[in-house]
């Protein structure tokens, strides 16, 4: 009887040292802030991505700034500034990221994510002017809505011009995960 209950105590005890050392450590707070400023020393602020955005279509990139707007009907996209609110790069939801809350507005965040790159040939500026210029002659598309697209299709052909480019280009990014940073 001794000898089987040896047995069961020592079989527990070797159980239990195994159990503990495959179990993970807890993340602290510590831990958290450790990687949270880990991620912001490697990030690019908006203006320094976008100088190099050409250059890194496809690849993860790790930026920060802070939060100007939040889509609030789905939170399914959020745009971050430079230093003058004047230039943006847009967010999309994905990865670890299911939406964007409007508390996040005016905070700074750092977002991990894989650049991407949309491209307005010349000849489609072309067609949707021409498209918008015939909505606009039935009626179809209100003053303030043509005259909106109507800017938007000149400051393109003027970036076009300026940077002797056949195509204008919006860089955005599929989100993978953010944090706040404090």
């Amino acid at each position: 009887m001794k000898k089987s209950t040896l047995i069961i105590i020592a079989t527990g005890i070797a159980a239990c040292s195994i159990v503990s050392c495959k179990s993970k450590p807890k993340n602290t707070q510590a831990d958290a802030q450790k990687q949270t400023t880990s991620i912001t020393e490697k990030a690019l602020k908006v203006n320094d991505l976008l100088a190099v955005a050409d250059q890194r279509v496809n690849d993860t990139i790790v930026f920060q700034g802070p939060v100007k707007h939040t889509c609030s009907h789905s939170g399914r996209r959020c745009f971050i500034s430079d230093p003058t609110d004047e230039t943006t790069i847009r967010v999309e939801v994905g990865g670890n990221i299911k939406s964007f809350n409007r508390e996040l507005v005016n905070s700074e965040i750092a977002v991990t994510g894989v650049l991407k790159e949309q491209r307005f040939s010349k000849e489609y500026i072309d067609k949707w002017e021409k498209e918008l210029k015939e909505e606009e002659a039935k009626g179809e598309k209100d003053e303030a809505h043509c005259d909106s697209e109507k800017n938007s299709i000149l400051k393109m052909r003027e970036w076009m011009k300026k940077n002797n480019k056949d195509a204008y280009v919006i860089y955005y990014v599929e989100g993978i995960d953010y944090d706040i940073v404090k």
